[in-house]
Parts: structure tokens; sequence; C-alpha cells
């Protein structure tokens, strides 16, 4: 088999407006999300749209294309849709997959024309849309780039098993699509599987940071971290405490319009590194800090969540 490889960090972002945010009562899994008083929670969705619209304009003042999703013409509530990189994902070849979710109000984010239409505005050619919510046995679950951390240059996909992540779906996409899995076993402190993989790890060019002691302690582990310190110049160990309530984990490394590298992460997830993984960061990019302070703590996601990367080309110029 011939892996698939490309370049691995994006300068085009996706965002969705947060028009409908708030707690999901579907997404019990998510041990990271908090309810907040329902008298305050048009005062909470408020807040949201602020810190989503001050995080694209950071990252617009960094020099980083940020597309905007606007929710689709729908009734239904749609209170995680500020987190797109669950149901869709983009490679350098002009693909986008569209993935299967777990909750009924997730599946609802879903708007392939939609998206089509932003990449098209903003001048991107799609070549294919491969729809793989019919694809797996078993009513498979695999929530895009919440379940699945992709190192591009080696065609190495790591990821955690949970309700967001199952066995088939994950191993049958990892043959068919050409990348080398390195899966692992999760918990948190209350001895339930992690939601989603990018809390637990990012995998930058040549960094990671991943959460060991959330993982379990086995052979598939000691494989995912052999692999990590083997071709990433960094490798950076965060906590539990530092996963579940600061969100270290859910970063991402990407660049901007002068090619310069960055890293995207909230203020919960800087504070919350040590003064000595804050300098090996750096090495890496210059740090995007934005303030989400609700968003993390009702969505239960953080900076990496509520972007996804656009890596489809161009179109050619006629």
């Amino acid at each position: 088999m011939t892996l698939y490889t490309q370049p691995h960090l994006a300068s085009s972002l996706i965002m969705a407006r947060p028009t409908d945010f708030g707690f999901n009562e579907q997404t019990t899994d998510n041990e990271f999300q908090n309810k907040p008083d329902q008298i305050n929670s048009e005062d909470t969705r408020k807040k949201a749209n602020i810190e989503f619209d001050k995080m694209a304009e950071l990252l617009t003042k960094h020099k980083v294309e940020v597309l905007i999703l606007e929710k689709a013409p729908t009734e239904q509530l749609l209170p995680d849709a500020i987190f797109p990189n669950n149901w869709f994902s983009t490679r350098a070849d002009g693909t986008i997959f569209i993935y299967p979710m777990k909750a009924a109000n997730r599946q609802a984010e879903v708007q392939i024309e939609g998206l089509k239409q932003i990449l098209a505005k903003a001048n991107y050619s799609v070549n294919s849309v491969v729809d793989l919510r019919n694809n797996f046995e078993n009513h498979g679950v695999l929530e895009g780039t919440g379940s699945l951390i992709f190192h591009h240059p080696s065609a190495s996909l790591f990821a955690a098993y949970s309700e967001r992540c199952t066995k088939d779906a994950l191993q049958s996409f990892s043959r068919k699509y050409h990348y080398q899995l390195f899966d692992f076993f999760s918990s948190s402190e209350n001895a339930v599987p992690v939601y989603h993989t990018n809390v637990v790890m990012s995998c930058g060019e040549s960094f990671a940071v991943i959460a060991k002691s959330c993982m379990k302690n086995d052979n598939h582990t000691k494989t995912v971290l052999h692999k990590l310190e083997e071709q990433m110049e960094d490798v950076i160990y965060i906590s539990e405490h530092q996963m579940a309530t600061r969100f270290c984990g859910n970063i991402l490394q990407i660049k901007n319009a002068d090619g310069q590298n960055c890293i995207v992460m909230s203020r919960s997830a800087h504070d919350g590194f040590e003064s000595q993984q804050l300098q090996i960061l750096k090495k890496h990019g210059e740090l995007i800090v934005c303030d989400i302070p609700t968003i993390e703590y009702v969505g239960g996601g953080s900076a990496r969540c509520m972007i996804a990367e656009n890596f489809i080309p161009k179109s050619s110029a006629i």
C-alpha cells in the first residue's frame, strides 16, 4: 500500500458561527462540558459569539485566512456547531471527507453544499466529496479530526478509541485511505474513555503534546509513544489536569500567509503549560492565544476543536 502524504500545516481555516451555542444534552460522554444556569442561556450564547468573533479576528490579524460557515437554514438547534472539524476534514488532493457522528443534533450540523460554497467563493477547487456516513459496519462512528490526529508528512494516524471513534470505522478508514494507524485507549480520572483524541494529544510537524498518564499502559500506548519519540524533535508530556482542566492537548500548529509557523491555543491552555513547556512550543511557532472561557466551560472543547484545516488547493488561473 502506498501511504498518503501531504504538507502538514494549513494556512487557511474554516470556523462555524455558534448561532445556537449551548450545553448539548445529547453528548453526555463529553465529561468536560458544563451546564450553565438556564436563566443565563441567552447570555451564554452571546458570550460565545463574542469569543468566536474575537478569535477569528485574532487569527486574521496574524495573517491566517479564516472562512466562516454560517448556520444552514434549519430550525433545529445545533449547540455544538462551533466544532465543525468533527463532521468534515480536507486533503491537499482536493478531497472533503464527511464523517459519521454519534449524536443526532451533531449529525444535523452537516451542510456539504454550504461548505463547498464558501470554499468556491474563496477560489478553492474541491475535487471530490467522500461521504463516509454509511460506509462502516455496525453503525460505526468516526468524528473527524476530533478522533483522528494526522501527521501528514509520515502518513501516520493517531487515534484513541471512544464512543466517537469506533474500531471498525477507524481501522477501515486508515486502510482505505492509506494511513499507518497508531491506535490506543485513553481514560480520564473517572476511568471512562476521553471523548476525543484531540483532547488527549496534538501533533505538529515536528513536535507532539500528549497526556501519557491518560493512556492505558499497554503495547498500543508503547507503540504510539515510540513512534512520536522517533519522528518528533520534541514530545511534551502533559498531566491529566493539564488535559482535562486546561485543554493543553487541544492546540493546533498552522502557518500564516508569510509562511510563518503558528500554534493556536486557548488562554487556559497557555496558562496551564509549564514555562519550560511553553519555551519548547515557541521553538515551533508563534503562539496565538485566544480567550474562549465560555466556549471551553460550556462546550467542553477548546481552540483546536473550533477550527477545521483547509488543505483544498486553490483553483488554477484561467
